[in-house]
């Protein structure tokens, strides 16, 4: 069963687990692949997020804002318009007419890049402070990869499912793509009425191939009633 973190692991101990932690026949080449790949990203998270240049296919097609008495979330939907995939993508959000709440130094690697998406595609995305936002309404904005650790040549969602209990969702993420991943943020978000009253955020630092993790996510807001999703979008693609 796969383990949960909040947050990330030391650089070292990440590169320990990947180059051990290996599903089905992928090769120790496979695997070191793999393990560069997320050391890359670790390294990037510990910089201040900076946007050089706006991803010209990809749109926000809308945001929400859930303050609830854990802190605030934003839902963030993004639509490809492109002909190819896109992945690693910087983006920066925060309350409207305010300053960005995660280009800081330190924030986990997908809570300041969004998800990969499919071309022609549409991906939902969630980032969870514990602090208020301070505001009903948010902004996001986002930046092309000019250098990502990978490209994806295909993108795919892992298959999800969950239900709301309480202020939680009780989730299952199986990994169907394939292909092992590492740091893998799930979304789950509640609607009801048209508009997104409750979302929440967990990350799983490896799933193996054909592999279930039972999760439980914490929301923000109040779910009842409401009709819930999960996502877990692919991290890694070959």
């Amino acid at each position: 069963m796969a383990s949960v973190s909040p947050i990330l692991l030391p650089l070292a101990a990440s590169l320990v687990a990947l180059a051990t932690v290996v599903s089905g026949c992928a090769t120790t080449q496979d695997a070191n692949k793999r393990a560069s790949i997320n050391a890359d990203r670790t390294l990037a998270s510990r910089e201040a997020l900076e946007l050089k240049e706006t991803a010209r296919n990809v749109q926000v097609v809308r945001t929400s804002v859930i303050n609830g008495e854990g802190g605030s979330a934003i839902v963030v939907v993004l639509r490809n318009r492109g002909d190819e995939p896109v992945n690693d993508l910087p983006i920066e959000v925060g309350p409207e007419g305010g300053q960005p709440v995660n280009a800081r130094p330190n924030v986990p690697y997908f809570q300041s890049h969004a998800p990969a998406i499919a071309a022609g595609e549409e991906a939902t995305w969630v980032y969870v402070s514990k602090e208020p936002l301070g505001s009903d309404a948010a902004f996001a904005r986002v930046g092309a990869a000019a250098n990502p650790p990978t490209r994806a040549g295909s993108v795919s969602e892992l298959d999800t499912r969950g239900s709301a209990h309480g202020s939680s969702v009780e989730a299952k993420v199986t990994n169907d793509v394939g292909i092992p991943q590492y740091d893998l943020d799930v979304y789950a978000v509640a609607r009801k009425g048209g508009r997104y009253v409750a979302a929440g955020r967990v990350n799983l630092e490896h799933l193996g191939v054909s592999k279930t993790a039972q999760l439980k996510l914490p929301l923000i807001g109040d779910p009842k009633g409401a009709q819930v999703q999960v996502f877990a979008p692919q991290t890694l693609f070959q």
